[in-house]
């Protein structure tokens, strides 16, 4: 009889096993089972913004539940940040954080390092474009260096924020070119944009996207693009080494998660993004919006922020911004 009961024991417990490891991998391989929000450090109407409605909408389609976009502007991307890195690591909050977040990580007062969230996919942008209000008299970046030479601090120059890459570009560009800005932060490209189009401010560094529809009506005039050749939709438009400022710099974001999300639920997330990218109605409407954006998998992400961080840590403290 003990026999039969240790029997009975053992059989009880293999199937103890067995449901475990049935409902477990029912568990992962129904994620997601809700909403998924995506978290934009930035207002509404900037690149980041617009790029993240786009892939939003189509990442419905593949994941089969909502994505929804929610902006948290502030402190260089850090207020995003660090409600992502807040967040429980189960893939229903992502962040959208980029080069601006590595940035501040060496400028911020409350900076969030990027050990605490984890790219899911790569989002490549075009170079910034040095913009100026169309009332302003200049039409090449040499007309714009001479006169900020000859006017120290003279042109009020938006940025996004204090720290991000607009404002580390512009100073880099200063530094190169020999001039001096006086930066007036703002949250975010859409609302620095709007001080530009309203002359409160004479110049900026910009991704052509969100700038396309102020260009178009004539409020905004773009002078040169910090890329090594032409942007194919302004093949008019030189770059700043034609300009006589030979200065780049990389513009990236990443779709990221919490650190200690589950490498199949970064998986999904992946194909989905990749998905959605590769869709012929995301990819008109980025042409139409003019961000030139194109997807980068999981892998070549983390290369890419690995990379990014230690240049971007060596320009900070070229520019003496380091906090």
């Amino acid at each position: 009889m003990f026999v039969h009961y240790s029997r009975c024991i053992k059989l009880v417990s293999v199937l103890v096993v067995a449901a475990v490891l049935v409902f477990g991998a029912t568990a992962q391989a129904a994620f997601p089972e809700k909403a998924i929000t995506l978290i934009v450090p930035w207002s509404p109407g900037g690149s980041g913004d617009m790029t993240c409605r786009i892939l939003a909408a189509e990442m419905k389609k593949h994941l089969g539940k909502p994505v929804v976009v929610k902006n948290m502007p502030g402190a260089g991307s850090m207020v995003g940040a660090a409600a992502l890195a807040a967040a429980k690591a189960d893939g229903y909050t992502l962040g959208y954080l980029g080069i601006s977040a590595a940035i501040a990580q060496y400028t911020s007062v409350s900076p969030v390092m990027m050990d605490k969230y984890v790219a899911v996919s790569g989002v490549l942008n075009p170079e910034l474009v040095l913009l100026v209000n169309s009332k302003s008299p200049w039409k090449s970046v040499e007309e714009f260096v001479a006169y900020a030479k000859a006017n120290p601090k003279k042109i009020k120059n938006a940025n996004a924020g204090a720290g991000v890459i607009d404002h580390l570009y512009s100073t880099e560009f200063s530094r190169v070119a020999g001039v001096e800005f006086t930066q007036v932060p703002y949250k975010g490209w859409g609302p620095s944009l709007a001080a530009l189009a309203g002359g409160h401010v004479e110049s900026m560094f910009v991704a052509i996207g969100p700038a396309k529809a102020l260009i178009k009506a004539g409020k905004i005039r773009p002078i040169a693009i910090a890329g090594g050749e032409r942007h194919s939709a302004y093949p008019d438009l030189p770059t700043m080494k034609e300009g006589g400022v030979d200065i780049s710099m990389p513009f990236w974001e990443s779709i990221t998660v919490p650190a200690g999300t589950p490498e199949e639920v970064i998986d999904v997330l992946d194909k989905a993004i990749e998905k959605s990218f590769a869709a012929a109605g995301v990819q008109k409407k980025i042409i139409d919006s003019g961000l030139n954006i194109s997807y980068l998998n999981h892998e070549k992400t983390g290369v890419l922020r690995s990379d990014s961080n230690e240049n971007v840590k060596r320009m900070v403290e070229d520019a003496g911004l380091r906090r």
